[in-house]
């Protein structure tokens, strides 16, 4: 008996075809390729006794997983199952594959299978021995019936022309079994769905002006905005015109749609139409808004500023007071006080605020009267406006408020507070005329308008005592003459 040491066992060589390394190595795993390797090498060495758990051992592979390459090798020819129990596998070289039909012989339904497929693609593409095993691999090892992979392949090349990658068409194989779409029956109707998806998705790339085949990440958006998201497909096309920006994208697209979802129910086409179309003016409605008032204000801030501020006021408010606020140099936030003082007074129409308007700028006009007839210097105020109405609640006419501004005009520092005082010295004593307060010197001169007495003759000028003590005869000369 002759035997070879181990030590020069593992110096020697394994012989590995080139036809191998060309042909049959590019398609298959890393792990079916060190399987048939290691055949190979155990084959040489002439151990008749080397089992699979010795091999998933030695490579640190798992029995299942060294059965699965074994049956891979089978399916390409290479290797032979000779027996189940031990089982026991006959290596081939590829020439002899070539060869020797026995090599295929052990399985028929994989022969019958490579022949459909070369059928199936016939003379417009040259199928390799690879493809065909990576296709059979997903009846093995994926589930699905061979009729429902012949399915699948036909889809891949109705979609990519007959050059697709497998590679591309594995990954939709998985998905089919996911689906539980592995019969012919079943396959049917997902390559269907699957073939709506891809015709909507190369509609989307039309719309933008791309001429060619979506992407496997295109695709997925599109599966999401019609399955997922439950879009109709003439839904996401509208959708298409709100890219108004940059370059049209998917992405763009998706974040479109997605705030279409979170902001309505709008699904159908003509939903996301109305829909857009009401955004697009309010959004002009925000524009002029805030085009009004001087703010500089685009784009989603914009639109949660107009929001906001509806949130106050009807749109027709917001108008009138971007115009007001512009007048009085007045910035948004504070535009947002004016509203909400508005809204306090219940003026929440637009009549209803211009009445108002139109009562505040005449009481304006008056108050600048007033200012002019004492000397004061300023724009009138809130609490300005506040003692006017004060004042003519009193029952004092403009001409009588001109006349204790006269008195108010030689105070120093705060004029209307002293006119203020005046006034209510006068309501306190009774004092409802103008003559009453000059009972010594006759009716009244007209103490108002562009012409006021100040101009008119020259005053002596009173110190605030003075003219407190001025007032305290005239209050108490009109007490005389009511009796």
């Amino acid at each position: 008996m002759f035997d070879l040491d181990q030590d020069a066992r593992a110096f020697g060589v394994t012989a590995v075809e080139n036809r191998f390394l060309t042909e049959y190595l590019p398609a298959a795993k890393g792990d079916y390729v060190k399987v048939y390797l290691w055949g190979l090498y155990v084959c040489a060495a002439g151990d008749a006794e080397y089992a699979l758990e010795d091999m998933a051992r030695d490579l640190m592979l798992s029995v299942p997983e060294i059965e699965a390459a074994l049956r891979y090798w089978e399916r390409r020819g290479l290797v032979v199952r000779l027996a189940d129990n031990p089982p026991a596998y006959r290596f081939y070289s590829p020439t002899q594959r070539s060869f020797s039909p026995a090599a295929l012989s052990a399985d028929p339904d994989f022969v019958s299978f490579s022949e459909a497929v070369y059928s199936a693609f016939s003379d417009r593409r040259k199928v390799s021995p690879a493809e065909i095993a990576q296709a059979w691999e997903w009846v093995e090892d994926i589930g699905l019936q061979p009729e429902a992979v012949l399915m699948l392949l036909h889809h891949c090349m109705a979609q990519r022309g007959a050059h697709f990658s497998f590679k591309a068409a594995e990954k939709l194989a998985v998905t089919m079994m996911e689906a539980g779409a592995n019969t012919p029956e079943a396959a049917e109707t997902f390559l269907q769905h699957n073939q709506a998806v891809h015709d909507g998705t190369k509609k989307v790339l039309a719309r933008m002006g791309k001429r060619r085949l979506p992407s496997d990440d295109e695709l997925s958006l599109y599966e999401k905005w019609i399955g997922e998201w439950g879009f109709e497909p003439q839904a996401v096309l509208d959708a298409c015109r709100e890219m108004t920006s940059g370059d049209p994208s998917f992405k763009y697209l998706d974040a479109i749609l997605m705030g279409l979802k979170t902001r309505s129910g709008a699904r159908t086409g003509e939903e996301v139409s109305r829909q857009m179309a009401g955004e697009d003016t309010e959004k002009q409605r925000a524009q002029a808004v805030f085009t009004r008032l001087g703010a500089r204000l685009s784009g989603p801030a914009a639109a949660l500023e107009y929001q906001a501020l509806l949130r106050l006021q009807p749109h027709e408010v917001l108008l009138i007071a971007a115009d007001y606020c512009r007048r009085k140099n007045k910035s948004l936030e504070e535009m947002e006080d004016v509203l909400r003082r508005w809204q306090e007074k219940g003026l929440t129409t637009e009549q209803a605020v211009r009445e108002y308007l139109d009562k505040r700028l005449g009481l304006e006009r008056l108050l600048r009267e007033v200012f002019e007839v004492c000397g004061h210097r300023g724009n009138p105020t809130a609490k300005d406006l506040e003692l006017y109405q004060k004042w003519h609640g009193w029952g004092y006419d403009h001409e009588m408020i001109c006349t204790a501004a006269e008195q108010a005009a030689g105070a120093e520092g705060r004029k209307i507070s002293y006119l203020d005082k005046v006034l209510e010295a006068w309501h306190d004593a009774g004092i409802t005329d103008v003559s009453q307060t000059r009972a010594q010197k006759g009716p009244a001169e007209k103490r108002y308008g562009k012409t006021v007495s100040a101009q008119q003759y020259t005053q002596r000028q009173y110190t605030e005592e003075e003219l407190l003590a001025v007032s305290d005869d005239l209050i108490e000369e009109a007490r005389r003459l009511r009796g």
